[in-house]
This record gives structure tokens, sequence and C-alpha cells, in this order.
């Protein structure tokens, strides 16, 4: 009987052994998966951030401006953070690093870094849901289409001791050079005039962030027109038609010129011809730089409208080409108030009878009246071989009288 029995207790046991040991197994195995990294930060808490980074003001800013740039990095997840290194990296070809709130911990050429936060931000952990602010104060120096400015975290850790919640971003914009104005004047309430002279002045003005420390000028003028005289400071080169400096700054006494600050050249020439209106002179300049050594664009050329007198030596009041006239011959102012007679006309004859029937031929003329040597002192003669007219007039008026004689004679006889 007992051997029945314990034939009958084996299996049971085996079967109670054998569910024993799973069940030992499966808690096991559950107390491993608790044991897990992400099982102990699941129940210890999350470590998780965000960060941004922005430049302040315009995107597009010129060399020589200072620029600045915000960081923020809020903490995001559900424990704080003790350990928050962060890494800046900028172009250094485009920007030069001033300084930073709060200081750095290092700084390099292209990179900035801070290995001390967020203690030295706030004098302690960065708690769930707060945030820190890193500003950096940049000067632009190069000259490009787009820089950026990159910031990211490495390595934050938290209150735990759990690591990780890298990120990063960035931002940028577009720089240009600086900017230079030019102008040119003539002296005011004053008409040029051929044969004299004309004042210019140029004035170059720096309009940009950066101190300019070479400032080459170009004046250029039609030579038909302007002759070159003199000019202060006097240019590098001269020659028909072009006054240049290659740099006006030294000539001045200047090693540079800052911003908002201006230079002035007074050019003199000799106007050579009148001109009704155009332009006939400009300054400009090319070859700019400023202190960080980038070439600046050329700015807008000068130009001067101008309008050009005759003088005293140039009868036409333009510039054409017309051939100059000649004076008139002085003309003699006749000293009588009686009108020279006009010989050319038929000389008046007068005839008076008489109780003698005689005949008196008077001829008016005024022989105090100088003859003029345009008209010949003898009539001239209308026929060829025949008498004169004045041989004609004496036989017809003796003939006249003669007729009246006899005709008196009859009136006598009857």
């Amino acid at each position: 009987m007992s051997d029945r029995l314990t034939q009958l207790s084996w299996p049971r046991g085996l079967l109670a052994a054998t569910a024993i040991a799973l069940l030992l197994l499966a808690l096991l195995y559950v107390l491993a998966l608790h044991d897990t990294p992400a099982a102990r930060a699941q129940t210890a808490g999350t470590l998780s951030m965000a960060i941004t980074k922005q430049l302040d003001g315009s995107p597009v800013v010129t060399v020589g401006q200072y620029v600045d740039f915000t960081i923020r990095i809020t903490n995001t997840g559900t424990i704080s953070i003790t350990k928050l290194p962060v890494i800046d990296n900028y172009d250094a070809r485009v920007l030069r690093f001033d300084q930073a709130s709060p200081p750095p911990s290092a700084s390099d050429n292209g990179q900035i870094t801070w290995t001390t936060l967020p203690t030295d931000a706030q004098g302690g952990p960065l708690q769930p849901g707060q945030t820190i602010t890193i500003k950096t104060h940049f000067r632009v120096i190069g000259i490009s289409d787009m820089t950026i400015n990159r910031a990211r975290i490495q390595d934050a850790v938290g209150q735990g001791g759990q690591s990780g919640g890298d990120g990063g971003d960035q931002s940028g914009g577009k720089t240009e050079g600086g900017r230079v104005v030019i102008e040119k004047s003539l002296a005011p309430d004053v008409t040029p005039q051929s044969g004299h002279p004309v004042t210019f002045t140029i004035t170059v003005r720096n309009e940009g962030a950066a101190d300019l420390v070479k400032v080459p000028i170009q004046d250029s003028y039609q030579a038909e027109y302007l002759q070159f005289w003199t000019a202060v400071p006097p240019p590098s080169q001269s020659a028909p038609g072009q006054a240049s400096w290659d740099d006006v700054l030294p000539q001045l006494g200047l090693t540079r010129l800052r911003p908002n600050e201006t230079l002035t050249i007074t050019t003199v020439f000799t106007a050579l011809k009148a001109l009704d209106a155009g332009v006939i002179n400009r300054a400009g300049a090319t070859g700019l730089r400023d202190e960080f050594q980038n070439e600046l664009p050329a700015p807008r050329q000068a130009e001067v409208p101008i309008r050009i007198i005759a003088g005293p030596s140039e009868a036409q009041p333009t510039a054409t080409a017309r051939p100059k006239p000649q004076p008139k011959p002085q003309q003699a102012t006749p000293t009588l108030e009686t009108p020279t007679p006009d010989l050319r006309t038929p000389t008046t004859i007068a005839i008076t009878a008489t109780s003698e029937l005689t005949a008196t031929v008077g001829v008016t003329t005024n022989e105090s009246l100088p003859t003029p040597t345009l008209v010949p002192a003898m009539l001239p003669r209308t026929g060829t071989g025949g008498p004169s007219s004045a041989w004609l007039i004496v036989a017809l008026v003796l003939l006249l009288g003669g007729m009246l004689a006899l005709i008196y004679r009859r009136m006598l006889d009857h």
C-alpha cells in the first residue's frame, strides 16, 4: 500500500516543483526588466530640454556693425538639470566675438564654450519649466551672402545623474559692405564764364559702420570745355580729362575716415568756351577699403550740370561753332541838319519871263555840301554821238522866246 502511495505522490511533487521553478523564473525576469536604465529613468523622471537661437534686429547688416544673438534653453523634462554644456560656433571670417553674458568658459577662433551652466546663469540647477538666456555680442568684419551662427547642447546631466538631452539651433543673416556717398558742387551764386576760373567742391562722407583706411578719388571732365588748373590737396596724377588721388587720406593728414565723418577736396579749372547746359564733369571712387581690408562697392558718381556763358574774348554765347562777324566800318556823321541832295535826280530849272522877254536859267544847287564819293561828279551820258540834254533845254527856251515875241508883235499890229 505504501508503495502505491509513493508512486502516486512522486508525479505530484514533480509537478509542484516545476510550477515553483517557473514562478521563480518569471519573478526574476520582471525584476530584471524593472532594473533597466529606461525603467529607472521612467521611475525617476525624464531629462529633456529645448534650445533656440536668434539674431536680434535686421537680418541684413553692414561691415563694422555690432550684432547680438540670443540663446534660450528651456528645461522641458521632469527632473532638474545640474550640468548644461553649451557650444556656440560662428564664422570667424565674417564675425568677430566681442563679449557674452554670462561670460564663457573659453573662446577660440570660431567657437565659444560654456561648461559651468546653469550655475553661472542662475546659481543652481535648471528646474523643470525654467529657461536660461545667453547673450552674445559680435562685430561684423566680412561681407557674405549668408553667415551661420549655431549653438548646441552637448551631454547635459540631470540631478539623478541622468545624461543626454542633446540639441541645437542656428541663426544667421546677410552682411554687406559699408556705404560711401560722394557729392560735387559749384560755388553758390556763381555762373561760370569762359576764360575765367571755375571752382568745384568734392565731398566724401562715410555712412558705413567701419572706418575707411583707403579713399582713392577720380575726377573726370571734358577737356574741350575745362582745363585743370589746381586742387587742394594736389592730385597724385593729372592728365587731360582726369585728375586722380591714389589715397586722399594721407594728403589731408588723416589715417582713417570714421563713420559719419566727411572730407573735402577743392578743384579749380579754367572754362575754355561757352556751353548752354550739360554734364561735363564727374567725381567717383573705386578701390575703397575699410579697417578690415574689405573692398567696398564703388559709390554712385557725382555729376554737376553747369552752364558756361561767353567771356569777353568769345563772341558767341554758346559753344556752337559759328563764324564771328566782322566789325562794321565807321560812318561819317553829317554836321549839317539840311539833308544832302540826291544828285541822281534831275536838276530843277526855273524860267522867269521879263519885260524884255528874256529868259534866265537858274540851277538850284547847294554848293556848300560836299559831293559824295559814291556818286559821279558829272552826269552820265544817256546816248552816244548826240547833243547833251543841257543844250536841248537851252534851244527849247530860245524857241519859246521867239514864239512869244512873234505873238506879241502881231498883237501890236492889230
